[in-house]
């Protein structure tokens, strides 16, 4: 059980670094360094303090990618912090030999916790663990992946595969 808990943490939680509004709308930067972000369209509704990146959404960070439809960050009142993220629709997220599909992918800046919906699978070689929603508290470092109606939970643990 105790390994099962560490494989989870170490897979999830390089999913989503904590995110600071930096320069341009499509970069912004963490201590890790400067996270690039294309897409088709870019929205920005300064009033609603919302950015909207649309269309084959790539974001980049040394060597974690996240692809989606659609990612939308919810600023704070001044526009300097990012508040959440949300990324929509085919979300996939990579980073060496882990990786992570899903349909919502929910980041809370301030609760500093991630969670994936939509048939979330998170894996590492061939670990993995699938539910109907994973959630990880970061500063915690503990994650909770859940079932719902007949959905349960279900995790492959490889020995000597994945993390530490």
């Amino acid at each position: 059980m105790k390994r099962l808990k560490y494989i989870i943490i170490l897979i999830i939680l390089w999913l989503f670094p904590q995110m600071i509004f930096a320069q341009g709308p499509g970069e912004f930067r963490t201590a890790e360094g400067p996270i690039h972000i294309t897409s088709q369209r870019l929205e920005a509704n300064h009033k609603g303090r919302l950015i909207t990146f649309v269309g084959d959404v790539v974001a980049k960070q040394k060597d974690f990618i996240l692809y989606s439809d659609r990612l939308i960050l919810y600023l704070d009142k001044e526009g300097k912090e990012i508040e959440k993220i949300l990324a929509r629709g085919n979300v996939r997220i990579v980073q060496g030999k882990r990786r992570a599909t899903c349909q919502e992918a929910t980041y809370y800046h301030r609760e500093r916790k991630l969670i994936l919906l939509g048939d979330p699978v998170v894996r590492e070689g061939d670990n993995w663990v699938r539910g109907w929603r994973i959630t990880y508290y970061i500063d915690e470092e503990k994650s909770v992946a859940e079932g719902k109606g007949q959905q349960r939970v279900t995790v492959t643990i490889v020995p000597g595969q994945g993390g530490k």
